[in-house]
Parts: C-alpha cells; sequence; structure tokens
C-alpha cells in the first residue's frame, strides 16, 4: 500500500503506510526505503537521513542506498560528503548512473551549470536512451537558455519513451515554460492518457486550458480532481486561477481559500488570493477583513518576539488588505515606535484619526507623543517630515513571462507585485504602477523608458515545495546598462517574504536616500535626511547644486562633478527623517540655495556588499524529481 501511494504521489498516504510496515517490522527493508524516498520528495531531509541509515544497516554493500543516502544528504546542502558518497558508488560501480546524475545535481546545486551539463552527457554516453539522463538534460539545458539542446534532449526522450508519463509530463512543463500551450496541452493530454488517474496531468492540462483562456473547460478538470482530494492544494490553487480569470471572483477566492486550508504554509496561494480580494472587493469588504487579520495576528506574534523588521512587513499587509483597520494600523504604529521611531508612530495614529477614529487610547495616544516630541527637530523647524516631497529613486519593477520556473503556475505577476509592495517600504525608492510581466529584457528597458523610471529591475523567481529564492537585476533606465544584481534564498515558513525582505534591503542599501537642502537660516540648514536614513551628529555631508546630481553610469547611486560641490553641511542635530546642521561655502561666494542636493562624499560611502549566487530550488527539485520514476 506504501508503494501504491508513492507511486501516486499520495505522499502522506505512502508515509502512513510505510511507518505502520515498520511498526510491525522494525527490520523491513523496502519499507525503510520506500519512506526515505517519500521523505526526500517532501524535502524532510533530516527525517529521510534516518531511514536511509537504517535502511543501509540492514543492506550495506546496495550502491543504490548509497545514492539514495547521497540524493539526501544533497538536499540538506550537504555537498562535500553528497559527493564523497557519489564518487565512491562510481569507484566501485563506474558505468552507475544514478551516482552520475547524483554528481551533476551537486553542480547544479553549486551554480556550476556547465560542468552538470558535461555529466549528464557523459552518462549519456553509455546508455544513450537514459530516460532520466534526456530528462535531465532538457531541463538544465532549457535552464541555461540553450532552447535547441533542450528541444533536441525532450524530442530523444519522447522518441525513445512515448508512454512514459514523466517524459510527457516534462514536455508539457518545458513548452509551458516558453508559452507554447498549444503543445503544453498536448503532451498534458498525452500523459492523462497514459495514466487516466494522474492529478499531475490533470493539473497540468488545467494549466494549459487557463493559459489558453478556457477557463470553463478548465475548471471542469479541476473540480474532477479535488473532489477525489481535498487537501491537493495545488488543484485547488489552479482552480482559483481559473475562476479568477473568468471573472468569477467569489469562486476563485474561495478556491485560493481551500489551497491554503489543504496547505497553510503555501504563500504563493495566500498571495495570489489576496491580490485578486484587493483588486475585485471594495476596502471595507468583510473578506478582505479577514485576510487582514491573518497578517495582523502573525505580526503581533512577530513583535511579541521583538521581530521587528518582519512584524512590520506584516502589518504593512494587513493595511494593504484592509486600509481602514483600527488594530493593523495601531500595530503598525507601534512596532514603528518600537523601532526607535516615535514620529513615525504618531504620524500613524493622525492617520487613524483622519479616518474618524476617536477612541481614548488613541487619542490618548496621540496626546502624550504630542508632548513627547516637542523640542525635537522637525518641530523647532516647523515641518511635517514625513510630509516632505523627497527625492526617490523611481524603479519599474517587473518579471519576464516564462523565465521563473514555479511551482505555482502563472504566479509570477502576483508574486513581482508582492515584491514591488515590498519595496515601497524603502524611503528612497519609489515603484512605477508598470505591468508586472513583461516579454523580454526589450519590453522591460522600453516600459521603464516610458514610465520615466530612473532603473528597472527584472525579477526571476524560482520555487521548490518548501524553498524559495529570487533573483533582481537592476539596470540603468537611459541606457539599460546592468548595475548590479542581488539574491536570496529560504527555505521554510514564511520563505517569499523573507526572501523579498532580504532583496528588498539589498536594493535599498545600494541606492541610499538621495537627500535635499529644505530650508536655511543663515549658517544653519535642514536637510530631509535622518537617523532612518543613518544620520548622526557629526556627519559631513557635501552640497551639490540643484540638478547637478545624476545617476551612475556603471553602478548603483548617484554621481557628481567635485567642481558642483558649494558647500559642506555638517550634522548637528537629528530626527527621524531630517536633520539640522551648519553650512560652509566653499569659494569666496556663497552660491548654496534650497533646493541644492546633499551627498555623502565618496570616501565615506558605503561598499557595496558582494552577493553569492543564487540558488536553484525550484531547478534542483524538478532534477531530484526525476530520482526513482
Amino acid at each position: 500500500l506504501g508503494a501504491r501511494a508513492q507511486a501516486s504521489e499520495d505522499w502522506p498516504a505512502a508515509v502512513e503506510q510505510y511507518r505502520a510496515a515498520l511498526a510491525a517490522n522494525p527490520a523491513y527493508l523496502e519499507a525503510a526505503v520506500g519512506l526515505a524516498e517519500t521523505l526526500l520528495a517532501l524535502e524532510q531531509f533530516e527525517e529521510a537521513a534516518k531511514w536511509i541509515a537504517r535502511a543501509r544497516l540492514l543492506d550495506a554493500e546496495n550502491p543504490d542506498l548509497a545514492v539514495l543516502e547521497g540524493r539526501i544528504r544533497l538536499g540538506a546542502g550537504e555537498v562535500t560528503a553528497a559527493r564523497a558518497i557519489f564518487t565512491g558508488v562510481l569507484k566501485a560501480w563506474p558505468n552507475n548512473l544514478e551516482a552520475r546524475f547524483g554528481l551533476a545535481e551537486a553542480d547544479v546545486t553549486e551554480g556550476r551549470a556547465r560542468s552538470a551539463l558535461d555529466r549528464y552527457g557523459a552518462a549519456l554516453a553509455i546508455a544513450p536512451q537514459s530516460r532520466r539522463g534526456l530528462l535531465s538534460l532538457a531541463i538544465l539545458s532549457e535552464s541555461t537558455g540553450d532552447t535547441a539542446a533542450a528541444d533536441l534532449a525532450i524530442e530523444l526522450a519522447l522518441r525513445s519513451h512515448a508512454g512514459d508519463i514523466t517524459v510527457q509530463l516534462t514536455a508539457s512543463d518545458l513548452y509551458a515554460g516558453r508559452g507554447r500551450w498549444y503543445l503544453a496541452e498536448r503532451h498534458a493530454r498525452a500523459a492523462l492518457a497514459i495514466a487516466p488517474e494522474s492529478a499531475a496531468a490533470r493539473r497540468a492540462l488545467a494549466t494549459a486550458l487557463i493559459a489558453l483562456g478556457r477557463f470553463d473547460e478548465a475548471a471542469g478538470v479541476l473540480r474532477e480532481v479535488v473532489a477525489l482530494n481535498r487537501g491537493d492544494a495545488q488543484a485547488w490553487y489552479a482552480l482559483g486561477l481559473a475562476y479568477a480569470r473568468s471573472g468569477d471572483h467569489a469562486k476563485a477566492i474561495a478556491a485560493f481559500g481551500s489551497a491554503v486550508v489543504a496547505a497553510p504554509d503555501d504563500e504563493t496561494a495566500r498571495i495570489v488570493q489576496e491580490y485578486t480580494a484587493v483588486d475585485a472587493l471594495k476596502a471595507e469588504d468583510p473578506q478582505r477583513a479577514k485576510l487582514a487579520q491573518f497578517h495582523r495576528d502573525a505580526g503581533r506574534q512577530l513583535e511579541s518576539r521583538s521581530m521587528l523588521d518582519k512584524a512590520l512587513a506584516e502589518y504593512r499587509r494587513s493595511l494593504l488588505l484592509e486600509p481602514a483597520s483600527r488594530d493593523g494600523r495601531v500595530g503598525y504604529a507601534r512596532v514603528n515606535r518600537a523601532m526607535g521611531f516615535p514620529y513615525k508612530q504618531l504620524s500613524e495614529l493622525k492617520v487613524l484619526v483622519g479616518l474618524g477614529v476617536r477612541d481614548a487610547a488613541v487619542l490618548d495616544a496621540v496626546e502624550g507623543l504630542e508632548a513627547e516630541l516637542d523640542g525635537t527637530v522637525s518641530r523647532l523647524w516647523a515641518v511635517d517630515q514625513y510630509a516632505i516631497e523627497r527625492l526617490r529613486h523611481l524603479i519599474a519593477v517587473s518579471t519576464i513571462e516564462g523565465a521563473s520556473p514555479l511551482q505555482h503556475p502563472l504566479a509570477a505577476g502576483d508574486l513581482t507585485r508582492a515584491f514591488r509592495d515590498t519595496l515601497s517600504r524603502y524611503d528612497s525608492l519609489a515603484v512605477t504602477g508598470d505591468s508586472m510581466t513583461v516579454t523580454g529584457f526589450d519590453s522591460a528597458f522600453r516600459s521603464a523608458g516610458l514610465s520615466g523610471a530612473d532603473y528597472f529591475l527584472v525579477l526571476r523567481l524560482e520555487e521548490s515545495e518548501r524553498t524559495f529564492s529570487a533573483s533582481a537585476s537592476l539596470f540603468l533606465a537611459r541606457t539599460g546598462a546592468s548595475v548590479a544584481s542581488f539574491s536570496a534564498f529560504r527555505t521554510g515558513n514564511d520563505r517569499v517574504r523573507d526572501v523579498f525582505l532580504r532583496i528588498g534591503q539589498l536594493v535599498a542599501d545600494g541606492l541610499p536616500a538621495r537627500g535635499t537642502l529644505v530650508a536655511r537660516s543663515y549658517d544653519r540648514g535642514l536637510v530631509d535626511l535622518g537617523s532612518r536614513h543613518g544620520m548622526k551628529e557629526g556627519t559631513r555631508l557635501a552640497i551639490v547644486k540643484k540638478g547637478r546630481v545624476r545617476l551612475a553610469a556603471d553602478a548603483p547611486g548617484t554621481a557628481w562633478d567635485e567642481t558642483d560641490i558649494i558647500g559642506d553641511f555638517t550634522v548637528t542635530g537629528v530626527d527621524e527623517a531630517v536633520s539640522e546642521g551648519t553650512i560652509a561655502r566653499r569659494g569666496t561666494f556663497d552660491f548654496v540655495n534650497t533646493g541644492d542636493e546633499v551627498v555623502l562624499p565618496r570616501a565615506a560611502a558605503p561598499a557595496p556588499v558582494p552577493v553569492p549566487a543564487a540558488a536553484r530550488p525550484g531547478l534542483l527539485a524538478r532534477l531530484r524529481a526525476l530520482f526513482g520514476r
């Protein structure tokens, strides 16, 4: 029963059956191996390692079990140990294909795609019709942009193994990634003909139908899947897509909700559900309030553990869903206070008062903060530091259609939208309202120019069952020149949020806030940079003529000519978003005026932080999924 459930990818049932068999007979080798394989498929590497260790005690000389242990170690990130195991197998069995494939996957883990391709080629020289070798070569070639090699490999696999469901589904997935949906549909139907009960084949067919605009047909296929297995989160998600694209938003939100119930850690389904609600429902709709409550609860828990940056993200998300929420706004304000920004707390509470909230707790807090902040720099200069129109780096954010291999089909646009919303939290950044998906680099470049952006950022996303990664390439909008790249990888719960927070912070660090002299009184002045931007008493800034600071041509940030520096500003008092200081002119005459920009002298500018190459969890998961099939 465990093997049958494993073959049909009913992982929970397989785990249950294998554990029951092992409870009855702890020395049951096949059950221990099957449980290890199932836990590997679920990416529960630590638990899988326990069972493969038991299996190897029962059959120490079996090379297949050694390879399985190597794959588990590879999944757990123990690349060196995995290589040693695969190499040991090849010393005893030089033509062992699975060990060769394992070494190729180790290369993929370390970002050595060329070496991995060579290993697959060498394995295919030994076994030219190896189904797994051909499919791995097709997947890896496609990921590197070598579509000709991918086409050749998948054609050879189809020629030799046309009756294999994995081959047909891999072909369907490959063509779906290119937007060739008619071919994706053809191969999904072929897979379904081979295995009429396959949920994976039905989901692949439904995805193609959704992309082709045949929403009712797709929904019919998916309703059959969820009727058989109400715990199929991917089917519920796809059903939500079918309903959303057909305009039935009520059913879409409900279907996405069922996906989240089936897989509570499925952030992507939740994100798509939330944007469906934001776009389809009024701000005061109770369904939006319910969705917002999830993030308020998460924010409160994170706040209680002093994880303030993440708590702030959750409260911001709750306010996106329910802008007038009293509890969401108070929580957001409270976290800002905890982060050292009481004036920001006051600013947010005043928003509530402006919305008509008149409860005693809010009004008392406003009154107390007004008294507490009396005498601060912004009060002395009579400015609302959070209402100042400040210079920001304007970024157009997009993703290229088909460039992000995701477990959730057609989700790249909503995920990119979530990242764009994350960027908007940073004072130094602003984002355009352009389309989240583009057809290619040229389209992203052209769109950024038309929107007047300073930069455009192309996001590439990748996910597996339990991992998520993203890489962001930043380009100068006026020339298309590449100026920086950033990446992040996370596993476990809240991985999407944490990846976006990490890359957002890297982008903000790479594009520091641009400051302006907003007021002047003789030799004293006020600039719109404060403690939020790293200002401290004694910080020295150069004053540059208005309009003379430009975007650097080959790096993120700004540049200027030394001849355009007309003065120096030394910070003497710091508030949250403004600072006061003394002004000293350079030269005989005083040319300093409000509106001039202030910059950190180049010698004091922070050095760029090197970022490691992006992990490829989705790619590795797709290669690993071929193991044992």
